[in-house]
């Protein structure tokens, strides 16, 4: 017991000092966070530490033994106390000062952020007042110089003037417009009729070609029918061929039987070939075995001193009896083991001591007290064992009765908020948050995808967009303050998730999704993972369609629709298609 407790106590003291460790620890970040000496760190908090410490350090040993070791088990249970108690603290410590660094980061990140702002506001003001005053400038040259150069115009009559060469450059460009129309339209007509020409042309080529071919087959025609009724006579030509149709069949048959039948006989041959084989090759094997067994005999029966089998017969003895012999002489040998064993533990334990009468007496009491104490232990334990099925069968029914009455709760509080949403517009409402729950899953999985688990969108008590940044602790911000190509992520992540839920709405299965532009503020690496991600959605039976005139972008993809725009001679805008 006292070795016990001595391990206990070490136990004790490793982890006290782990903790101690884990104190220090925890006052250089103290320190570090607020610049200054940690005056919230209690000093009762270091004093429980130094008594558990010590408590633990004291000598087991010492203690006496007919004491059983009884004050080093209080001392070990104020120690555990003291270090459970000093653990508590360090966690609460921690938490405190994990939440004063977040704090502390946050007004940081605020005044960073501020600061920021007060630049950039700072810049723009100096910006917009030098822009204004260069355009107060360029406003009174252009003043002075209209004046000098156009003295007879006013500017009051400059609009009147525009709206009049605008009207007339309307009329214009209506003339040229059907002037081209009018020349589109004519050159169509031409090509048209030449195109009619030329097929004209062709369908004339191909009559006379036709017409020679038909003269040739009817001549052709003519000659194999003069050579028929040559072979055939007035007999039914067809006949003729179907009956020697009929004969090469019955004559092919007949060859196919007959090679089956040769088939047959060769396989028939090469078994018989085969097994008799086996059998001279058994015979010879037999032979030799006979042979072998007739030497063996001879050597073992002039060693054992047998002249005959019947005598080797007679000395048998039955395998019941050989198993008995066997069984008793194993049984002797390790019984005599045994006891030998024991009486050298015995020997070793005894050490040539003696036990004298009254001392045996002794014994035999003290086992007959330890006995009726286990059989009291047994008792006592039995009825514990009793009272412990009874509280479990009581906790079953607990459980049981618990878990209906959760169930009831549950079905109540369910049937009240079903009776609050179905007021008024709230159930719609319900709906809709429900919704826009969905959605807002779905597109903070596929930003996950996007930016590598660092964003996820989450919905406020409001109804809007916030960004969980979980590359900083999971805090929530704005979506204002995301980058322009941040930005574009999530609202590709939302339009996805969107469009996933109108599809899922619809009688058939749209599996198209367009997306427009917004490449541009992407930079490579993420142009990487938006162009990876549009990929695995091709893989996931979702098309999408991409505008953009990014090259990177355009070089990925496998198929692409080219818009060629019109051209200043008067031919439109096409549309090509590119495939890798």
């Amino acid at each position: 017991m006292l070795e016990r407790q001595q391990n206990e106590a070490r136990e004790s003291r490793f982890a006290v000092q782990g903790q101690l460790q884990s104190l220090q620890a925890l006052e250089r970040q103290w320190r570090q966070a607020v610049e200054e000496e940690p005056q919230g760190l209690p000093a009762a908090l270091g004093e429980a530490a130094v008594t558990a410490v010590s408590a633990t350090e004291s000598p087991v040993n010492s203690a006496m033994p007919g004491k059983a070791g009884e004050p080093i088990a209080e001392t070990l249970r104020a120690a555990s106390d003291s270090a459970a108690e000093l653990g508590r603290r360090i966690q609460r410590l921690q938490a405190k000062l994990q939440e004063l660094l977040q704090s502390r980061r946050q007004l940081d990140k605020q005044r960073h952020d501020g600061e920021a702002r007060k630049q950039t506001a700072q810049t723009l003001f100096d910006a917009h007042a030098v822009k204004a005053g260069e355009t107060r400038e360029a406003l009174i040259a252009v003043r002075a110089g209209w004046q000098v150069k156009f003295p007879e115009l006013r500017p009051d009559e400059l609009e009147e003037l525009a709206e009049r060469l605008k009207r007339q450059d309307q009329l214009a460009e209506e003339l040229r417009g059907r002037l081209d129309k009018s020349v589109e339209f004519l050159d169509g007509k031409r090509s048209r009729i030449e195109q009619l020409q030329q097929e004209l042309g062709e369908a004339e080529k191909e009559t006379v070609r036709l017409t020679t071919e038909r003269q040739a087959l009817e001549q052709q025609t003519g000659q194999q029918a003069e050579r028929l009724r040559t072979w055939v006579g007035d007999e039914d030509a067809s006949a003729l061929a179907a009956k020697a149709q009929a004969e090469l069949h019955k004559l092919r048959a007949e060859a196919q039987r007959a090679a089956q039948l040769l088939e047959e006989a060769q396989a028939r041959q090469q078994a018989e070939a085969k097994a008799e084989a086996a059998a001279r090759q058994a015979a010879e094997s037999a032979r030799l075995a006979c042979e072998e067994a007739e030497a063996e005999w001879t050597q073992q029966a002039s060693a054992e001193g047998f002249a005959t089998p019947d005598e080797v017969t007679q000395a048998l003895v039955e395998p019941e009896q050989q198993q008995a012999w066997a069984a008793e002489v194993e049984a002797h040998g390790k019984q005599e083991h045994q006891l030998a064993a024991r009486q050298a533990e015995l020997d070793a334990e005894l050490a040539g001591r003696q036990v004298t009468e009254e001392e045996w007496t002794a014994l035999e009491e003290e086992l007959a007290r330890c006995k009726a104490e286990d059989e009291a232990a047994l008792q006592t334990m039995a009825k514990a064992e009793r009272d412990h099925e009874e509280l479990q069968a009581k906790h079953a029914r607990w459980s049981e009765l618990e878990a209906e009455r959760e169930k009831s709760q549950q079905e109540l509080s369910l049937l009240g908020k079903l009776q609050s949403v179905l007021r008024g517009n709230a159930f719609v409402e319900f709906l809709a948050e429900e919704q826009l729950m969905h959605v807002s899953r779905a597109a903070s999985e596929r930003l996950g995808q996007l930016t590598r688990q660092k964003y996820a969108i989450e919905v406020d008590s409001g109804g809007g967009f916030v960004i969980r940044d979980n590359a900083n602790g999971g805090v929530r911000r704005p979506v204002t303050t995301l980058s322009g190509g941040e930005t574009f992520l999530t609202s590709l992540s939302l339009s996805l998730a969107l469009s996933t839920q109108i599809q899922l709405k619809g009688e058939h299965p749209l599996e198209f999704f367009f997306l427009d532009e917004g490449f541009g503020t992407l930079d490579q690496e993420l142009l990487d993972t938006v162009i990876t991600a549009l990929e695995k959605l091709h893989l996931d039976k979702l098309t999408v369609g991409v505008i953009s005139h990014v090259p990177e972008l355009r070089a990925r993809l496998p198929r692409r629709l080219v818009v060629h725009p019109a051209e200043p001679n008067g031919r439109g805008s096409r549309v090509t298609l590119e495939t890798m």
